[in-house]
């Protein structure tokens, strides 16, 4: 029971106080436990979207389908996500970082998916549009937030060159390979 309580503590300290968070596991060597509050948060709203969506189409098996494809894509998307981050860091600013940890603290981020899964929740329950995506889109700007924190934490460059590392550089990347995908 413990050991539970201390997860969900985990998980309120990096929503409330994300740099503090990151030192203490940072400290204890835990970094990579940030992979597995991933795929608990990934696959519960995966699930999520998957009821919501299996409520429309009529299809039991959607639910367990998305939990299995959110994770699938999400564990990519943090890969990649904190390969960038970290080579930018790394090289470019001259942080002290790893990757694995890198890759772990981003894991963490993932916390934000409370907010996405709440706004799930007002869409099934109350069919509010508007307030479900004002708590997808503030899940989105947290993510970002809690990353460049975690950039920060685990290299030490500041947080404008952590913002960089995190959220600049990684569009940037998005918008020239969009472009060149655009111009074939």
């Amino acid at each position: 029971m413990e050991r539970f309580l201390d997860f969900f503590d985990g998980i309120v300290g990096v929503m409330v106080s994300p740099e503090r968070s990151f030192r203490e596991i940072l400290d204890k060597n835990s970094a990579t436990r940030g992979i597995y509050i991933f795929i608990f948060f990934a696959a519960f709203l995966g699930i999520m979207v998957g009821a919501l969506i299996a409520g429309i189409v009529r299809n039991a098996f959607l639910p367990v389908l998305l939990a299995v494809v959110f994770v699938v894509y999400g564990l990519v998307k943090i890969f990649i996500w904190a390969g960038i981050s970290h080579l930018v860091a790394k090289f470019v600013f001259k942080g002290e970082g790893t990757f694995l940890n890198t890759f772990g603290l981003f894991g963490y981020s993932s916390v934000t998916y409370i907010l996405g899964i709440f706004g799930v929740m007002t869409l099934i329950l109350a069919s509010t549009v508007f307030t479900s995506g004002m708590l997808w889109l503030l899940m989105y700007i947290w993510t970002v937030l809690i990353g460049t924190v975690a950039v920060n934490a685990e290299h030490k460059i500041g947080m404008g060159k952590s913002f960089l590392s995190c959220f600049g550089v990684p569009s940037l990347v998005v918008i020239l390979l969009l472009m060149v995908v655009g111009a074939l």
